[in-house]
C-alpha cells in the first residue's frame, strides 16, 4: 500500500510540476517579449532624443545669428541717433538764424 500511495504521489508531483514548469515558461516568455518591446522603445527613444538635440543645435545657430543681427541693428541705430541729433542742433541753429533774417527782412519792408 504504501508503495501504491508513493507512486500515486510521485504521478501527482510530476503533473504539479509539469504544470509548473508550463507557467514558468509562459512566464518567461512573457518577460522575454516585454523586454524586446522596451529595447525597441529605448532605441526609439535615443533616435528622437537624437533628433530633437540636432534641431536644438540648429535652433541655437539661428538664435546666434538673430542676436547678431539684432546688435548690428542697435549698433547702426545708436550711430543714426548721433547723426539725428547733430542734425538737430544744426537745424535749430538755422532756424534761429532764419528767424533773425525774417525779422530784420521785415524791419527793412515797414521802413521802406
Amino acid at each position: 500500500m504504501d508503495r501504491a500511495k508513493m507512486q500515486e504521489h510521485l504521478r501527482e508531483l510530476s503533473k504539479l510540476s509539469m504544470k509548473a514548469n508550463i507557467k514558468h515558461h509562459a512566464v518567461i516568455d512573457k518577460h522575454v517579449s516585454h523586454s524586446n518591446e522596451l529595447m525597441k522603445m529605448l532605441k526609439e527613444e535615443r533616435e528622437s532624443i537624437k533628433r530633437l538635440k540636432r534641431v536644438i543645435s540648429m535652433l541655437r545657430t539661428d538664435v546666434e545669428e538673430l542676436e547678431k543681427k539684432n546688435t548690428d541693428q542697435l549698433w547702426d541705430l545708436a550711430k543714426m541717433e548721433q547723426k539725428i541729433l547733430k542734425h538737430e542742433e544744426v537745424a535749430a541753429g538755422v532756424a534761429h538764424y532764419e528767424k533773425k533774417i525774417k525779422e530784420y527782412v521785415n524791419k527793412e519792408s515797414v521802413d521802406n
